[in-house]
């Protein structure tokens, strides 16, 4: 992950806001001003009407300056758009807002995606007035609740009076505000949901009353929930024949302890731990030959999880669900992950202790295991030298190779994940996946929002700060990319982030054919799970407003070795020569 900000200590109590002739408008206002003050820096829109109140709250005086609005047409991506801005710096969460009704439904993907990957998403929807529900009124539908099952909180905030929000209204909105920052950053961090009832008028009105200036306006005091502590770190055994798994998100504790201890590090792409020095590059398909054999010289007896891991069925399926691996797990949450259900302990976070010290003053230990070590990755290797390559693998590896330790790699849920956690080497760059559920939903949308975190806001004198170093780059498949060509819609208005999508255009879901439907009927697996699309993928993106390029894998890392700012998609196709669309 990327690093995070800390914190700031908000201050004790806000303004409340000059009246507007809109209680729904009220409300607004003092809602982003809590918002901002508890630290939310961005929000990403959705047009609409009955979300029109927020939209003239961000414009406020009070708040303009303070968080920065992002608009996006379609709610998914905007949904998705927020996830990735959240991801970047959980500490200081983003917010979704869209309209009422079916606009809602477009949100849920990115709230379970959030669920599952533990990101914090505060998940703001507009809903009619509890006189207007269960009466046939339009775009108004059972919002409240409605994510219920996948939010660390839920809050259906009654509609503040019409003309405008009287005192205990604005204090309620302010104090929800403090509680769902608080519930979605808490010790188990992930969305919360707001479902904001308004009244009209949905605009400010012009008031009869003094000025806004001359207008004296009340204190609200602002809660703050203290952050929790980071757990103790609980010893875990250590012995020759243990593994660390470091599955998506692990970070680099995985690393620290498989380099302490001298124990073989199997981690995912997405982990935040393939850069340590017992790394193994190559050992899914080498785990496929070894827990297949009982008395294999390298089969693991302990197997100690950071993370998520989901990737290989080599590791989730026959390592960790083997009945001679014991399987301790290294996580603070209670969803901690064992599809297997096979852990036998579960700790928040873990310090190594080896089970016997008699070797350990002659250095016997570190040469035996470094000896192990050099087994594994001989025969890792070995077994992935007989794999046959491809043109999809080497665009693939060209872009991990191209992504250095400033910049961030995002990578679809397809077989180019796959393909790099069997073949790449180390890395110290940031690389992310919604591994979570791994869907291809609001992919490239995730992408652009974590690319235009790296890109601060004009500071109030308007110098703009400086971007955070190296380029934020998008591996995806061409269905991931077709299931979310919105996330390049992106209008004049809006900031575009720099970005560069790199599409692996093999004509249809190449991943189908390494899982067992392979060996289904020719025609059935081509048309029910590769599903050819005949899109021209460039052009696509080209009609919608990127600068597309059409590249074969060999000239991938030229084009990729090039530093354009903006948003920009890189075709990769087998034969294709190189040409530019909207360059």
């Amino acid at each position: 992950m990327p690093p995070q900000t800390a914190p700031t200590t908000p201050p004790a109590w806000i303004h409340a806001p000059r009246p507007t002739g809109s209680g729904a408008v009220d409300q607004s206002v003092a809602l982003w001003s809590a918002l901002a003050a508890l630290g939310v820096t961005d929000a990403v829109l959705a047009p609409g009407s009955r979300s029109a109140p927020l939209v003239y709250g961000l414009a406020a005086p009070e708040i303009e300056g303070r968080i920065r609005a992002h608009v996006r047409i379609d709610e998914r991506a905007a949904a998705f758009t927020a996830l990735g801005l959240s991801r970047h710096d959980p500490a200081h969460p983003a917010a979704v807002v869209t309209t009422s009704g079916t606009a809602t439904a477009h949100l849920h993907a990115a709230v379970m995606e959030a669920h599952h990957s533990r990101i914090p998403l505060l998940v703001l929807t507009a809903d009619r007035p509890a006189e207007l529900r269960e009466v046939g009124a339009n775009q108004t539908t059972r919002q409240a609740g409605m994510f219920r099952s996948l939010v660390r909180w839920d809050v259906d905030l009654p509609a503040p009076t019409a003309s405008a929000a009287s005192p205990v209204e604005l204090r309620t909105a302010v104090s929800t505000a403090a509680r769902a920052v608080a519930a979605a950053t808490a010790e188990h961090p992930g969305p919360v949901h707001l479902n904001l009832s308004f009244r009209d008028p949905l605009v400010p009105r012009p008031s009869a009353g003094p000025a806004p200036a001359q207008q004296e306006r009340a204190r609200i005091v602002l809660t703050h929930r203290a952050r929790p502590a980071a757990p103790a770190p609980q010893p875990v055994p250590i012995s020759d024949r243990t593994v660390v798994i470091a599955g998506d998100g692990a970070g680099p504790a995985a690393a620290e302890l498989a380099d302490r201890h001298l124990l073989p590090l199997l981690a995912e792409p997405s982990s935040g731990a393939r850069h340590g020095r017992t790394l193994i590059a190559g050992y899914p398909a080498l785990l496929t030959e070894i827990m297949a054999d009982r008395t294999h010289p390298l089969r693991p007896q302990r197997a100690i999880v950071l993370g998520h891991p989901t990737l290989s069925r080599p590791v989730v399926a026959a390592l960790l669900g083997a009945d001679d691996v014991e399987v301790i797990v290294v996580d603070a949450q209670l969803d901690w992950p064992d599809v297997a259900r096979r852990a036998r302990l579960v700790v928040p976070a873990a310090v190594g202790q080896e089970e016997s010290d008699e070797d350990a003053e002659d250095g016997q230990r570190s040469e035996r295991r470094r000896e192990h070590l050099a087994a594994w990755r001989e025969a890792a290797a070995e077994v992935t030298a007989a794999l046959p390559t491809s043109w999809q693998r080497r665009a693939a590896l060209a872009v991990w190779r191209a992504t250095g330790a400033d910049d961030v790699l995002v990578l679809g849920s397809s077989s180019l994940v796959r393909d790099l956690e069997q073949h790449a080497g180390a890395s110290r760059a940031a690389v992310i996946a919604n591994r979570g559920l791994a869907g291809i939903d609001g992919t490239t949308s995730m992408a652009g929002g974590l690319a235009l975190a790296r890109r601060p806001a004009a500071a109030a004198d308007g110098a703009a700060p400086a971007a955070a170093p190296g380029r934020v780059r998008l591996l995806v498949g061409d269905l991931t990319a077709l299931h979310d060509l919105t996330g390049l819609v992106i209008g004049p208005d809006e900031q575009r982030p720099d970005l560069d999508v790199v599409i692996v255009d093999d004509g249809g879901g190449r991943i189908f054919s390494g899982l067992e439907h392979a060996a289904a009927p020719p025609a059935l697996l081509r048309r029910f799970f590769t599903t050819p699309h005949g899109v021209d993928v460039a052009a696509a993106a080209a009609a919608l407003g990127a600068a597309a390029q059409r590249v074969t894998a060999e000239e991938l890392p030229a084009a990729l070795a090039r530093t354009e700012g903006g948003l920009r998609v890189l075709v990769v196709q087998e034969t294709s020569s190189s040409d530019s669309l909207n360059s």
